[in-house]
């Protein structure tokens, strides 16, 4: 591992080395436990495909990779409801520009570039990085006749108020609030479309295994589709709308305790859209599951029905990233200090990867100090959201990776 020479570092971050240092041989002689910092073991990085679509690109991206001793990579690789390599090489094919050819007169093929580097190297392992439930986000329509938008229309989400992600204009400006268009995890072809996404990739890829990112609704007031709430209406006689009417309620002669029993019957059953496919997932292939997720299992399971704690109970990931992008520092110190109390007697805690922003809104020093923060909860596990090339250029992430890799014991 490359050694961090302390002298070489930026002053301020010397600083504020020398501070962690000082208040980590203080928490030793004094505190409870010992506060030293602990290495890093998870080293991920977040990967726009943009970044490998040449090969200049792509031995630069791995220059950096080895260069801050990142062991994991999460390569963007399905979106939009496109294998976005496959979708690259056909726009290529269809140019017909001589300049888009190798040596060997063949089209580049950019993925497979990247992924035979670095299998080479062994030095660091690639993920697929794919939004599930999340199908588009362009302000136009869909190109591509045969798009899972166009195939099953009455697979997408409804919200609260019955209107479909389907009647969404999409070539029409957007709220500010407008995340795309989103799967159902209620309609029973969804996850099996997934599935079937999931398994070509790794198939025809030689990845390490699969990131699974958008696994979750868009919010608390979605969950309604048609269909899925006919299911639910089939198994338990009780229509889900009649929920949020008010008519499963005392007023209407239910027992406090049999409308909250219904109401969690319903929220158990749009929480279970998703758990369902993370089960289904891990019986249909053999490689690492990692998923991200919010920042609060609280708040994730009752506002975008992500119940990660029992994913994690269950071994049903190997990994989970928390993204804990706030821009306020005490707000993630926050969350972070409430998964510490959760889990770091647990097991579970090795398999917990917390996610800093470094892209919007942010300096490095900033992040430098999040990471600082993490390192001293010992937290072992940290993905940076995410690489940007021209910032690799001018040296931007040298305080961030400088804090990643710093260990006291370096001369």
């Amino acid at each position: 591992m490359r050694k961090i020479i302390f002298s070489k570092l930026p002053n301020r971050l010397k600083r504020a080395m020398i501070i962690i240092a000082l208040f980590s041989i203080y928490s030793f002689c004094y505190g409870n436990e010992p506060q030293i910092l602990n290495k890093i073991n998870k080293n991920c990085i977040w990967v726009d495909y943009s970044s490998i679509t040449d090969s200049t690109r792509s031995d630069s991206l791995i220059a950096f990779i080895s260069k801050n001793n990142i062991n994991t990579v999460f390569l963007e690789t399905y979106n939009n409801g496109a294998i976005v390599n496959e979708e690259f090489i056909n726009k290529i094919k269809k140019t017909d520009i001589n300049d888009t050819l190798n040596q060997n007169n063949s089209i580049f093929n950019p993925l497979k570039y990247f992924l035979d580097k670095s299998t080479l190297l062994e030095s660091f392992k690639v993920y697929a990085w794919m939004d599930i439930y999340k199908l588009w986000t362009k302000n136009y329509y869909p190109e591509d006749s045969t798009h899972f938008y166009y195939q099953c229309p009455e697979c997408l989400e409804n919200d609260i108020n019955g209107k479909s992600d389907r009647l969404i204009k999409l070539d029409k400006i957007q709220s500010l609030e407008w995340e795309g268009v989103f799967l159902s995890p209620m309609h029973p072809e969804v996850n099996t479309y997934i599935i079937n996404r999931i398994l070509y990739i790794l198939d025809t890829y030689d990845f390490d295994g699969v990131i699974l990112d958008q696994m979750k609704y868009q919010a608390y007031y979605y969950g309604y589709n048609s269909i899925g709430m006919e299911i639910f209406h089939d198994k338990h006689n009780i229509d889900p709308l009649d929920i949020n009417r008010g008519l499963i309620s005392e007023y209407y002669g239910y027992k406090k305790s049999e409308a909250d029993s219904i109401k969690s019957l319903w929220n158990n059953f749009r929480i279970n859209g998703i758990t369902n496919l993370i089960e289904e997932i891990n019986q249909a292939v053999d490689t690492e599951i990692i998923v991200k997720v919010e920042k609060s299992p609280e708040e994730s399971k009752n506002r975008w029905y992500q119940d990660w704690n029992n994913w994690l109970l269950n071994n049903l990931v190997d990994f989970l990233v928390i993204k804990n992008h706030t821009l306020d520092f005490k707000e993630f110190n926050y969350y972070n200090k409430l998964i510490d109390r959760t889990y770091n007697r647990s097991k579970n805690f090795n398999k917990i990867i917390i996610d800093v922003n470094a892209l919007n809104g942010t300096t490095s020093y900033y992040t430098a100090n999040k990471i600082l923060s993490l390192r001293l909860h010992k937290f072992n596990n940290i993905s940076i959201y995410g690489y940007d090339e021209y910032k690799h250029s001018i040296n931007w992430y040298s305080p961030i990776y400088n804090t990643v890799n710093f260990n006291i014991n370096n001369e």
